[in-house]
């Protein structure tokens, strides 16, 4: 019964007084009034119960009606009350669109539709050190926006991805992460501007131990180029190959560049007793072609601040560089161990052909908290108790040591020893500070200070940095 209904249900005891011939045969006026009364009175009990149906989804009252024919003192007939879209459900119909925060809200829609702003920023300061006869402006003390990344991604559905950033740090914006995913099962495929080649350097900038990745990634030119690649991840194993051109930067520049690259790996990273292990191997191929007269490997001293390069092959003549690395790592509670090797051989026309070596070894220890792993690649420090909980939020502490020698076959470089140690305290998701201390020991360089090729720099750096 509906509320639409009561006012004929009221109106009843105006119609029986406009038969008073009909009660004066009954012969009882005053008690066929008393009659409607209590009649009158059931209605509005009634009227009230339909209240509460509506306000509270429940289906059953208890009602009045009156008697058939002359019987005006029946007995009062029950009512159900049951309203069809109140009696199904009292829980409220899902939202087709999902909102959850993740550092900025992330909508998710049917189909796994989603989307999502992501960025970066980080604030460094530095000061190196400056070698007796070495006059480059930006040693001592130099700061400024080491990383300033905008942009987007999310899933089409069906397992489609993608991504669209840029970092808008120097004083021309650069493209880094865009490119198109399609997930199929284990396999995913990779259309776009992406990076396939080590655990150091396929860790995100955003958790790595030290302000600057190790030296051989820098030297090396490990970065971001335009290609396809595909990765199998199933169970504890996972193997990656993709083939490359250049880095959108350089393609856009207008330099003649139709060098293109083979790069492959393969991890195996099973947990066993409670330790997260890591193994790896990875390789790389690039026919240099165009670029054959412009090859050139140097690093910067643990510092992006600076310009200064202490080791520096200059430009030489190569026809193609094949890599080979391995990999190490170790993740028990706070506790993290890592290492890697990478062997760089480069085929000269005409002259012997040098090979170039980097490698680091690192400890790190985190006091309430734990290093993320996930995929072949290290993750978030998540504080179990951070600042916005109460708490203090999570610390680190990193011991590493790093080698690079860009000196063979006729190619002087310099070596480059580097002791550092880091501090890093995670308050809270998405925020962290860093702060390192590197002793670096420069051996045998073209990049003299006074007379002098051997000689020592120190370098303190400094980060604040967010991400969403």
């Amino acid at each position: 019964m509906s509320r639409s209904v009561l006012p004929a249900l009221l109106a009843l005891p105006a119609l029986t007084l406009a038969v008073p011939a009909q009660a004066q045969e009954a012969g009882d006026v005053a008690a066929m009034r008393a009659e409607i009364a209590r009649l009158r009175a059931q209605l509005e009990q009634l009227e009230s119960r339909l209240s509460t149906v509506e306000a509270n989804g429940k289906v059953t009252t208890t009602g009045a009606a009156p008697a058939s024919g002359s019987q005006a003192s029946a007995a009062p007939v029950p009512v159900s009350v049951s309203p069809p879209a109140m009696a199904t459900s009292t829980a409220p119909a899902k939202a087709e669109t999902q909102v959850a925060w993740k550092g900025a809200p992330q909508w998710t829609g049917p189909g796994g539709v989603s989307f999502k702003p992501r960025g970066r920023i980080q604030f460094d300061g530095s000061v190196v050190s400056r070698p007796q006869g070495i006059s480059e402006p930006t040693l001592g003390w130099s700061n400024g926006v080491r990383r300033a990344f905008l942009g987007v991604d999310g899933k089409f559905g069906a397992g489609l991805g993608y991504r669209f950033e840029v970092d808008f740090a120097g004083s021309t914006p650069q493209f880094t992460d865009v490119w198109i995913t399609y997930k199929k099962g284990p396999l995913t495929f990779t259309l776009g501007h992406d990076r396939l080649t080590t655990l150091e350097d396929l860790t995100s900038d955003l958790d790595t131990s030290f302000l600057e990745r190790a030296a051989f990634v820098g030297a090396f030119g490990f970065e971001r180029r335009l290609g396809l690649s595909v990765k199998y991840s199933k169970g504890d194993l996972l193997a990656s190959a993709g083939i490359y051109t250049d880095d959108l930067a350089t393609l856009g520049s207008g330099v003649p560049d139709d060098s293109y690259a083979l790069d492959t790996r393969f991890v195996y990273h099973p947990k066993i007793g409670g330790v997260q292990w890591h193994l790896g191997a990875s390789a790389h191929h690039r026919e240099l072609n165009a670029l054959a007269t412009a090859l050139r490997y140097r690093g910067r001293p643990g510092s992006r601040t600076t310009s200064a390069r202490f080791v520096d092959t200059g430009l030489f003549s190569a026809n193609a560089e094949t890599g080979y690395g391995v990999e190490f790592a170790a993740v028990r509670g706070p506790l993290h161990v890592a290492s890697e090797a990478f062997w760089q051989n480069v085929t000269r026309p005409g002259l012997p052909d040098p090979t170039f070596f980097g490698s680091y070894a690192e400890i790190g220890y985190v006091l309430g908290g734990a290093r993320g792993y996930e995929d072949g690649s290290f993750g978030k420090i998540i504080p179990r108790n951070g600042i916005d909980k109460g708490g203090l939020g999570a610390l680190q502490a990193n011991l590493r040591y790093d080698w690079l020698d860009l000196n063979d076959r006729g190619v002087r470089g310099g070596t480059q020893r580097t002791l550092g140690l880091s501090m890093v305290w995670v308050p809270m998701e998405h925020v962290k500070f860093m702060a390192d201390y590197l002793r670096v020991t420069v051996a045998n360089t073209p990049i003299l200070a006074g007379s002098s090729s051997d000689y020592d720099v120190d370098v303190i750096g400094l980060r604040a940095q967010y991400d969403f």
